[in-house]
């Protein structure tokens, strides 16, 4: 419904500004002329939605003209048919400028976010003003919130909201792909301690999935709604409207009340109604856009921080919005859909196997039933991602030429395993005799080996080896759960959390096409005949998993190339400790998030944040926070990124810029 009227708005208001060329000149209706400006006035739309989608925002100019169009013909029969009295020229006038300034508003709030979109011309502009702002912020954002961290202030959200309006422009062009990919010098790792000090704190998950979602809310904020705009412009433009709506309500009272105090009778009764309606309403929608800034959005925030960087000159409007905004706004509030999608391969195909005829006769013409399901994003889920992003950070002495986002490869599950002690230790083990923990470290880590090369998780492509650990974390997660110790503690939560996140990773590649070439289709297709015909050998999912976990004699496993190669690695992971196992399963899915996060685009990216978000985006956000794509190794630019390298470039290319 939201869908529809959105897209049926425009066409309604069009439709009606060119009925009343069609009006009669009867003088006491004449009132239905005075409307024309109101119907500007809601082809602006309102504050919280700019546009539905990304698409949208490409539609700038067709507005632009439509603004251009629908004024000069709001003018075209003001200026033609009324016969009213004068003095309802003044309000009318009024009303026709707040109704030109909030399309305008509209227009431009479109080619700011479609100048951002992906594939757009002014991306190449952009760039050179990202590298420019780099230079320029980086240094202050990290160690703004290293100062945080240092402190203990992660629950100071005031504090917080500084470091994330100020990193604004540094997290909108990372999340657009827009930052360089460079890595910073080697007397400049900055943030080295940060992380460190990040994994040492209490607090650590509620500061950076806090600043995560408030990047996030900004950034939906100048793609998708009006909220997004600075200057002093932008801020008066809502007081603006609004005093002028008011001003108009007035005048159009005073203009229909005679000197008497009674209703004048020059025209019907309910055309002076519908003025009214019309003229109450639009003073209403004012009040509640300036409210909703307040309320429902962090750009107030913004406003803040830009007030203050330009100086003193301000000082009592930034206090007196920072008072305004501590009565009204909410810092505990609910800024995505906080869902994560699962779609287990398995579970999916064996109700399509038990699906009746119906629903075959549908899946033959293209409609098929979505089988995938969601759970909240759950605490465990976002510790186990943080802590094992901060483990692979610090744990390492080679971390930063370990962190390449540009393949995966199983580098961080090779690099735990490499860095056996550092990773897998485990102090809630079990009680057991000396020679048993003398044995395991070396046990586990010959199991972790061999399952790791078994998997070929450095040969295989993405699509293929997320496919692959799926089947192996459903077989584990059978082949598991009768161990008493397993269903808490530690162990309980590196299960969960594997599992949730093997099913959301299959939900992107098999639901949302993501990481998907021409060679990741036929993948997901072969694997899923494989899984449907192994199904039609079984009584149901439990005997699936079973027979591939245990083997079958009367069974081929070798037929099924994916399925044979689950069982061997999952039979050489059942050979480690239930902790060892877990955090290795754990650690190869968060790498396989790490990577689709970072490589799915930055169009799947801002699509999402107008339906909800998705985790995925969140995990980007995350790699930001923590400095991931800044420590990585990235290969020698052509051209220097220093602003001073481009000035003496210039110099000694134009002679008569020289002196």
């Amino acid at each position: 419904m939201l869908w529809l009227a959105y897209l049926s708005a425009d066409s309604v208001a069009v439709f009606v500004l060119g009925r009343l060329t069609l009006q009669s000149g009867d003088p006491r209706h004449q009132l239905v002329i005075f409307w024309a400006p109101f119907l500007l006035l809601h082809l602006g739309g309102q504050e919280t939605i700019s546009a539905f989608s990304m698409e949208d925002c490409a539609l700038w100019k067709r507005h632009l003209l439509n603004l251009a169009t629908q004024s000069a013909l709001a003018v075209y029969v003001v200026g033609k048919q009324w016969r009213g009295d004068r003095r309802l020229m003044v309000p009318m006038l009024l009303m026709f400028v707040c109704g030109v300034g909030k399309y305008a508003e509209r227009a431009w709030d479109l080619r700011r976010a479609g100048s951002r979109a992906p594939g757009s011309s002014s991306i190449a502009g952009h760039v050179t003003g990202a590298r420019r702002e780099f230079e320029r912020e980086v240094f202050w954002y990290y160690d703004r919130l290293n100062h945080i961290v240092t402190e203990n202030l992660q629950l100071h959200f005031e504090l917080v909201m500084d470091v994330a309006t100020r990193g604004f422009q540094l997290s909108l062009d990372f999340l657009m792909d827009v930052i360089p990919a460079k890595s910073l010098r080697p007397e400049t790792d900055w943030n080295e301690g940060l992380v460190a000090r990040i994994k040492s704190s209490e607090n650590r998950a509620d500061l950076v999935y806090r600043l995560a979602e408030v990047h996030l809310s900004l950034i939906y904020d100048y793609l998708y709604t009006k909220f997004g705009g600075l200057g002093f412009l932008s801020m008066l433009h809502r007081p603006t409207t609004f005093v002028l709506t008011s001003i108009a309500l007035s005048l159009f009272l005073i203009v229909l009340v005679d000197q008497k105090g009674t209703t004048t009778s020059s025209y019907y009764r309910a055309d002076i109604t519908i003025s009214y309606i019309l003229l109450i309403g639009a003073v209403a929608l004012e009040i509640s856009s300036i409210f909703m800034w307040f309320m429902s959005s962090y750009w107030p925030y913004m406003t803040i921080s830009y007030l203050k960087h330009r100086g003193d000159r301000h000082k009592a409007f930034r206090t007196m919005l920072l008072i305004i905004v501590r009565c009204l706004g909410r810092e505990s509030r609910v800024e995505w859909s906080r869902k994560l999608p699962q779609y287990n391969m398995i579970r999916a195909c064996n109700r399509e196997n038990q699906s009746g005829p119906l629903e075959k006769m549908m899946r033959c013409v293209g409609i098929e039933r979505d089988y995938s399901t969601h759970v909240v994003v759950s605490l465990e889920v976002k510790k186990v991602l943080l802590d094992q992003l901060l483990e692979i950070a610090t744990c390492t002495s080679s971390a930063a030429e370990k962190l390449d986002f540009a393949n995966f490869r199983g580098q961080w599950a090779r690099n735990g395993v490499d860095n056996w002690p550092c990773f897998f230790e485990n102090e809630a083990e079990p009680p057991c005799s000396s020679e048993d923990a003398a044995d395991r470290p070396s046990s586990s880590g010959s199991a972790a080996h061999d399952a790791l090369q078994i998997s070929a998780v450095q040969e295989l492509d993405f699509v293929s080896s997320a496919i692959l650990w799926h089947f192996v974390t459903d077989i584990c997660l059978l082949g598991s759960q009768d161990v008493p110790h397993e269903a808490t503690g530690e162990i309980s939560r590196l299960r969960r959390s594997s599992d949730e996140l093997s099913n959301y990773i299959m939900y992107l590649v098999v639901k949302s096409n993501v990481m998907l070439g021409s060679d990741g289709y036929y993948v997901v297709k072969v694997a899923r005949r494989d899984v449907m015909l192994f199904l039609g050998m079984v009584v149901d999912q439990t005997e699936f998993v079973q027979i591939v976990r245990d083997g079958d004699p009367d069974v081929n496993l070798k037929e099924f190339p994916a399925l044979d190669r689950a069982h061997r690695v999952s039979s050489e992971l059942l050979k480690m400790n239930a902790h060892n196992r877990w955090k290795l399963i754990a650690l190869v899915w968060v790498e396989m998030l790490c990577y689709v996060a970072h490589n799915c685009g930055a169009k799947f990216h801002a699509q999402h944040l107008s339906s909800g978000g998705e985790f995925v985006t969140h995990v980007k956000m995350l790699m930001f926070i923590l400095g991931f794509p800044l420590r990585g190794h990235s290969k020698e630019q052509l051209f220097p990124s220093e602003e001073i390298e481009e000035r003496k470039f210039l110099k000694s290319s134009h002679p008569w810029r020289r002196g």
